[in-house]
């Protein structure tokens, strides 16, 4: 039972290994397989969701094309420049939600790597165009993770702060049971009411970081927090003082995380 448990406990939906492994008695028998077979159901019903959800994105792709080649043929003025604009908007939704279905995050291995290096580079992306994206930390942390995914929820957490701030800076230390990564910015921050819902998809609150709901389609935070889970981290925000936001992300060890 201890051993069933701890499984589940770690199960992963997207690992098509059998997880439970069976044997023991026929009643721990039966019971590992009836996991077994749940396990397979839901991940062939999520498989099944994302599919339909993937083909009708690019399904959307054919007609709204159609309408912006008829829309830029039209005579300059209030109807052309509205009707461009909410194509572009329902473009950008799709492309959100084909980037938020992407499954690379649970088939990336697990890397032992130089997180500061990866933290370092998305920083410098940022700065290089122009925005006040700085690092802080160590020059050389090496640790455990899935470094296209690791760089891929921090350049979305610089993003949203780039968005509502003046300054962002991403600090990396080294704790007891990992690593710590903590993207801090001096903007309008997110109302403790909000925060326990900023992680769901496609979540939106008006009155959080000064209108939130301008601002791209509330898919940033949610694959932050996907990607976090995989890595079997935690994320926490917190006020910034005097103003602004901070979100810790804790990166457990692999086999260590140890700087040099």
């Amino acid at each position: 039972m201890k051993r069933i448990s701890a499984a589940v406990g770690s199960a992963e939906i997207e690992n098509g290994d059998e997880l439970f492994v069976e044997r023991g008695s026929v009643e721990m028998v039966g019971l590992a397989r009836a996991l077994n077979r749940m396990r397979t159901r839901i991940r062939t019903m999520i498989e099944n969701r994302t599919r339909m959800l993937r083909s009708v994105s690019h399904d959307l792709r054919t007609p709204l094309t159609r309408l912006r080649l008829r829309a830029e043929r039209m005579d300059d003025g209030l109807i052309r420049t509205a009707m461009l604009s909410d194509i572009q908007h329902i473009e950008d939704l799709v492309d959100e939600t084909l980037t938020y279905l992407r499954n690379d995050v649970s088939t990336e291995k697990l890397q032992r790597v130089d997180i500061a290096s990866v933290l370092q580079t998305v920083c410098a992306e940022f700065s290089d165009v122009g925005f006040p994206v700085s690092y802080s930390g160590p020059d050389r942390l090496l640790g455990w993770c899935k470094p296209n995914a690791l760089a891929r929820a921090i350049t979305n957490l610089c993003d949203n702060g780039v968005r509502f701030a003046g300054n962002v800076t991403v600090a990396l230390t080294q704790t007891d049971t990992g690593a710590r990564i903590a993207v801090v910015d001096d903007g309008p921050g997110i109302p403790i009411t909000a925060r326990a819902r900023v992680f769901e998809p496609f979540f939106k609150e008006d009155t959080s970081r000064g209108g939130m709901s301008k601002h791209g389609f509330g898919l940033g935070l949610s694959i932050v927090a996907d990607i976090i889970q995989c890595h079997g981290g935690k994320i926490e925000l917190q006020d910034n003082q005097p103003t602004g936001l901070v979100v810790t992300v804790d990166l457990p060890n692999g086999p260590s995380v140890q700087p040099s």
